[in-house]
């Protein structure tokens, strides 16, 4: 009876120092997109927990709903005609899911940053870098132009930028990609956001760039304090910068892991396809073990598990029902019925 009862103190005990720690709580979060008169859903059963100061990783294929996460979280679903239909989105306490144009003004860009996935062709052409850091720094925050310049320049200094007062004349075909990808996230830290979203922000990108990128934004979330969301098609990113990650397929969460755990244990078939399809990974000479098929079209969802039609696990339970759901427990959680139990041994 003891031996229960120490047992119990010591989950509430975990589970009351997660719940002070976690800052970002997003829960069965549902997105859909109005089309020919019909709501089509693109995310449905999206999971998400950040905790304070941690990064955490998003990686799945295109067309998985990565995107859309992220715009329902600075709030902007409507920029891409995309609607909130459920779920729940808690920042510190505060519940975002529904929230009104006004509340996101104070929360865009001042405690979440976001870094666009098109941030190499986010900046104006016809506009110097100066003018468009400084426009952004005013716009968030009232200030004279000597002040806006010189924040301006301490932001390019902050993401390692060399020669920063020239640059600020300088216009975006000026720069490499890389420089202007240090543009785009210093943009995005103007404010000294508690959060950083950056999506995919090494595309496009050759591998020694972006190494440097990646290296930057740990740096950064280290020396700033703040908590990451990083996006990414490739796991090898997402393993080098994160300490947690959760895997989206056809518009839901379907594992999430410590990074660890992950690379040592992953329960979801189509965990272990991204882990074996690693070009970093590959054998010289050798074919990726690649999942086969295509992934379903967004409107086009199977019955039962969306990943059952390119799964070599798949039995006819797997194609019945509604998508599975996270099964498991506080330290890794799988959406397919058939994965092993973990014990809760941390």
């Amino acid at each position: 009876m003891e031996r229960t009862s120490e047992v119990s103190e010591r989950s509430q005990s975990r589970a009351a120092t997660s719940d002070a720690k976690m800052f970002l709580n997003v829960k069965d979060l549902k997105i859909g997109v109005r089309t020919s008169g019909v709501m089509l859903p693109v995310v449905d059963a999206a999971n998400l927990s950040v905790d304070r100061n941690a990064a955490t990783g998003i990686v799945g294929e295109s067309g998985s709903g990565k995107t859309m996460l992220c715009r329902a979280l600075i709030g902007t679903l409507s920029r891409r005609g995309a609607v909130l239909i459920s779920g729940s989105m808690l920042f510190e306490g505060r519940e975002l899911a529904g929230a009104p144009e006004s509340v996101w003004k104070r929360i865009r860009g001042r405690e979440i940053g976001y870094v666009p996935q098109s941030s190499l062709a986010g900046l104006n052409p016809v506009l110097t870098i100066g003018t468009q850091l400084i426009e952004a720094i005013m716009a968030m925050e009232p200030a004279n132009r000597v002040e806006a310049e010189r924040t301006a320049r301490e932001l390019l200094e902050l993401v390692r930028i060399p020669r920063a007062k020239l640059l600020l004349e300088e216009h975006p075909h000026q720069l490499s990609g890389g420089m202007r990808q240090r543009v785009m996230i210093a943009a995005a830290l103007a404010q000294r956001p508690k959060l950083l979203i950056a999506d995919e922000p090494t595309t496009a990108l050759d591998v020694t760039i972006q190494r440097e990128i990646l290296t930057l934004m740990a740096g950064l979330r280290r020396d700033l304090g703040m908590s990451l969301i990083l996006v990414s098609h490739d796991l090898a990113v997402i393993e080098e910068v994160c300490d947690s990650v959760m895997v989206m397929y056809a518009g839901a969460s379907v594992e999430v892991a410590p990074v660890e755990v992950l690379r040592r244990a992953p329960q979801h078939p189509y965990t272990r396809a991204l882990r074996s399809s690693r070009v970093d990974t590959a054998t010289p000479g050798q074919d990726l073990d690649a999942p086969s098929g295509e992934p379903v079209a967004v409107g086009a969802w199977p019955e039962g598990c969306r990943f059952a039609p390119r799964c070599a696990l798949v039995d006819q339970t797997c194609q019945r029902g509604p998508q599975p759901p996270l099964m498991g427990n506080a330290h890794q959680s799988s959406a397919c019925i058939r994965a092993e139990p973990v014990e809760d041994t941390w």
